[in-house]
């Protein structure tokens, strides 16, 4: 067997079965058996709060209330940088300890998810279900691994930084449909009307203190001292605006710098610090201002700055720390030994994760610093070369794996400012195919798209680069949906896709060949074309791969049941001895 023909035929979709011009999908999903499934569902079990959770006891209360009445969702809403996530980490963790300790509750089991953006690649990525022999049919086994844990009312499921509408991304409203507890946190004050609202709003003052006391010392249960609290309470009321997590930051920056209360008071004033938001909608409106200053006092290097200009870019999802130091210390100029990212971490700008060991930046401080830096691909080429391998590297050993690294590199190409070059557009094709055309064909056709773009500028139409992201947009095209608009421009692209491999490639390439098979099932009215087709896949495939190849055995399937539709009495054995005699 030619392997490199083999491997090159494995997209080729010389597959079956063939029904009446569409391609048969196999929707048997297998599923964990019940002793495999856990108390909690998601790979994620290691959710903590933050230590010094404090003053949200009530909100706490309020949440754990409404879902053991029997709310099915709820939607955590407040500003960024209030607290939102670590309500939904406490409860996370009571629920989670208090089944390590065999207590009977209310859920059989729990689960907590990082929303990216997108919700089924969300869920495929947080969920434990059975990976299926098909990658395919993925997507369909998380979701109904979900449903099948939900099936009684005994799942709580807790969705982290949701960002979009029902409306925009459809599936949270599949998520609603499911019988558990949903939980929801956002910034936004209404998801749909099929989520309740818990609205969280500022911590008192004296719980702010706490707050900064168990940061700037450490857990030590040392207070500040009584002649410093009105400085601190002016710190907190006054310059931060009772924001949590600049007054986090801020107690950080008094650890880092050995500074008491009136020192930071001092530096802040001296360099005109003050947050201001909007009452009606709790709102910053001043926050690169104010972030500015507290930049300028934590003093940071131009490798520290690299580091948090890539930090800015990537979604608020943690990555782990071995993936960190693979794709951003090269472009900083730093190794492993310098320690940055904990250096980041101690400083206050990067959130740090102990038992995942991952890093983060939360969306307040990305906002602002990649609004100061704007960054460019210039300064961050080893982070799109990494990010690249990685890309290619998952997708070759697990589907899975690859889909938790999608939403940083679709960011990169977004908000990264970066050359149309062939470098973009290699990166923006490896994106296009971690997209299965039969699962996410509307972002596989976005990609494909965009590369095809700069490949079409810069190399021309008649190029292999082009013509594989031809095929590749046509494909997408044809899996959208049902609709005779998508399957006619799947037809021209394929066409065109054909012209350019015969052409270029000759009428025996393996590509000439993958258009050949998919116009064959897009040539469903018409006996001829169809016949003539899959002739020539069948001929190609026993030619170069010899009779008892998987391939050619798919592909000897399909042209007899073609056959057999428009010549049900007639010996296609006979038939298919005549064509190979021409």
């Amino acid at each position: 067997m030619d392997q490199k023909i083999d491997n090159d035929l494995k997209e080729c979709n010389v597959k079956g079965d063939y029904v009446g011009g569409n391609r048969t999908k196999n929707f048997y999903i297998s599923m964990y058996q019940e002793s495999e499934r856990k108390f909690v569902v998601t790979h994620n079990a290691n959710i903590k709060s933050v230590s010094y959770f404090t003053g949200r006891e009530t909100e706490l209360q309020d949440l754990r209330q409404r879902i053991e009445e029997g709310r099915k969702s709820v939607l955590v809403s407040g500003m960024g940088g209030i607290g939102k996530t670590q309500i939904c980490r406490k409860l996370f963790e009571d629920y989670y300890i208090g089944h390590s300790k065999g207590e009977n509750g209310s859920f059989r089991h729990i689960g907590y998810i990082e929303y990216d953006g997108d919700m089924d690649r969300s869920l495929m990525k947080c969920l434990r279900y059975k990976e299926q022999d098909n990658p395919e049919l993925n997507k369909e086994a998380a979701w109904k691994e979900l449903e099948h844990l939900a099936s009684g009312g005994k799942l709580l499921l807790f969705v982290d930084n949701v960002d979009k509408s029902a409306g925009a991304d459809a599936d949270l409203k599949r998520l609603n449909a499911i019988p558990g507890a949903v939980v929801l946190t956002s910034r936004r004050t209404s998801l749909g009307k099929e989520f309740g609202l818990l609205k969280i709003g500022f911590l008192s003052t004296e719980q702010c203190k706490k707050i900064y006391e168990r940061i700037r010392y450490e857990d030590s249960g040392r207070k500040v001292p009584e002649e410093d609290v009105p400085d601190l309470e002016y710190v907190i009321d006054t310059l931060a605006a009772g924001h949590t997590i600049t007054i986090e930051f801020l107690a950080n920056l008094a650890k880092i710098k050995h500074w008491n209360v009136k020192r930071l008071r001092d530096e802040l004033e001296s360099k005109k610090f003050r947050l201001e938001y909007r009452d009606e909608e709790d709102k910053l409106v001043n926050i690169q201002e104010s972030y500015e200053t507290l930049y300028d006092l934590s003093s940071l290097n131009k490798a520290e700055q690299n580091i948090l200009e890539a930090f800015s870019v990537f979604p608020y999802i943690p990555l782990a720390a071995e993936t960190c130091n693979d794709w951003l210390l090269e472009d900083a100029g730093v190794s492993e030994d310098d320690d940055i990212l904990m250096g980041l971490y101690q400083k206050g700008w990067l959130q740090f994760d102990i038992g995942q060991e991952c890093f983060s930046l939360h969306p307040v401080f990305a906002i602002f610093i990649y609004d100061k830096w704007l960054p460019k691909a210039e300064k961050h080429r080893g982070l799109i070369e990494s990010c690249k391998k990685w890309l290619e590297m998952q997708k070759s050993s697990s589907i899975l794996e690859c889909k938790q690294y999608i939403p940083f590199a679709e960011n990169i190409v977004r908000k990264l400012e970066m050359k149309n070059n062939i470098e973009k557009a290699e990166f923006i094709e490896t994106i296009a195919c971690c997209f299965p055309t039969m699962i996410s064909p509307k972002k596989a056709e976005e990609f494909y798209g965009m590369a095809l773009e700069i490949y079409e500028s810069i190399c021309g139409e008649e190029h292999y680069n082009t013509l594989r992201c031809i095929y590749g947009l046509a494909e997408s095209n044809e899996f959208q949906d049902a609709s005779q608009d998508k399957a006619k421009k799947a037809k021209e692209l394929y066409e065109r896709c054909l012209h350019i491999c015969k052409k270029v490639l000759g009428d025996e390439h393996p590509y000439t060949i993958k258009c050949y098979n998919s116009l064959a099932f897009l040539y469903n009215s018409s006996k001829e074309m169809q016949l003539n087709y899959f002739f020539k896949v069948y001929m190609y495939c026993l030619l170069k791969l010899g009779q008892d190849n998987f391939y050619t055995c798919v592909a000897y399937e399909n042209i007899e049941k073609v056959y057999h539709r428009w010549n049900s009495e007639d010996n296609f054995e006979q038939w298919l001895e005549e064509q190979m005699k021409k």
